[in-house]
């Protein structure tokens, strides 16, 4: 297939028109509007740690990426949506690793290729279109009970950043749910329910910068 052959993956794309996705591109807001929160809140008390504002603009580039998917809908609108996602996710886990968890650098890079290659994989063990083909989503959301779960064990400041990323997994399940229901509800309501994916990701994502900022944790490891 070419780079600009359209997809029609969402309830409310009806034609192949750039504005066939209103509500879907306009929600992509969300993602900038975290991005801003976490950047006013950055200034003030991020002392000036500069990978939490590489992941800021990491999280812009996954509304600008979002937005450009939802208006031209073409197969390299789906790269443009799909790659400042993974690499959102893989830097901040590199940091949940290092900062919170005191994983060396070798184990970090470790762990990344572990949860790689689960996520290359499960997508592909599973059935075509499975929940709405959301196999990527699903080690996501382990990885964040998991690091919620150790963080919540370690005790002492730990505890309550794992309780926050507990918080995100939950908020996290609750987006996954309207992305994987969407194409069951094209009849009865058109305008389908990826507009509240965005909407709570956005959501979860000034959560996460929100916990990174706030924790004093200094850098762990070896």
């Amino acid at each position: 297939m070419a780079l600009n052959d359209p997809i029609d993956l969402y309830c409310e794309r009806l034609h192949e028109g750039l504005w066939a996705e209103p509500l879907n591109a306009l929600t992509n807001l969300a993602f900038f509007l975290a991005a801003a929160g976490a950047y006013v809140l950055w200034k003030r008390e991020g002392k000036g740690d500069t990978y939490i504002l590489i992941l800021i603009w990491l999280a812009v580039l996954v509304g600008i990426g979002s937005t450009l998917f939802h208006t031209f809908a073409t197969r390299w609108g789906l790269f443009a949506d799909s790659i400042p996602i993974a690499i959102f996710v893989v830097a901040l886990f590199i940091y949940t690793l290092r900062r919170f968890l005191g994983q060396s650098a070798p184990a970090t890079i470790g762990w990344i290729v572990v949860f790689l290659g689960i996520a290359a994989l499960l997508p592909r063990l599973l059935p075509s279109g499975f929940l709405n083909n959301s196999g990527f989503y699903f080690p996501v959301l382990g990885a964040l009970i998991v690091f919620g779960a150790l963080l919540r064990m370690k005790g002492g400041e730990q505890r309550w950043i794992g309780g926050a990323y507990l918080s995100g997994a939950a908020l996290f399940m609750l987006s996954l749910s309207f992305r994987i229901v969407d194409p069951s509800v094209c009849a009865q309501f058109p305008l389908g329910t990826h507009f509240l994916w965005h909407c709570l990701n956005g959501a979860l994502i000034f959560l996460m910068l929100w916990t990174v900022i706030k924790a004093k944790t200094p850098l762990q490891g070896g």
